[in-house]
């Protein structure tokens, strides 16, 4: 998978994911998940894992890199069933809603931002 070829961030990622569970995930695996490449809920541990315990540093250089987009984690929040109630998943969902803003023009641009 090129994503991963191309991702630091999921190796910083994994060591925290892997760490509590007796069978460990791969980084190809792991950003499947996380894209809805696959979903076997044999990995649904895991991915609640990575949105519990995983630090924002982590997750946004993922975003930054090109990895993931917001989204892309809001939908894969939803799919593994993950609670809202984690600082991780509100934020995520908060930057997606931002994200999907910008993408439709609704940013900055608008004339209450510039002084002429």
């Amino acid at each position: 998978m090129e994503r991963v070829a191309t991702s630091r961030a999921i190796w910083r990622a994994l060591t925290t994911v892997n760490a509590p569970l007796p069978i460990h995930i791969d980084a190809d695996t792991l950003m499947a998940c996380l894209l809805l490449a696959i979903t076997d809920r044999q990995w649904r541990p895991h991915v609640r894992a990575f949105f519990r315990e995983v630090g924002l540093e982590v997750i946004m250089d993922m975003v930054v890199e090109g990895s993931v987009t917001f989204d892309n984690l809001s939908q894969a929040i939803s799919f593994w069933d993950v609670d809202d109630d984690y600082e991780n998943a509100r934020w995520i969902r908060e930057m997606a809603t931002v994200s999907m803003a910008d993408a439709d023009g609704s940013h900055t641009s608008g004339g209450r931002f510039h002084n002429d």
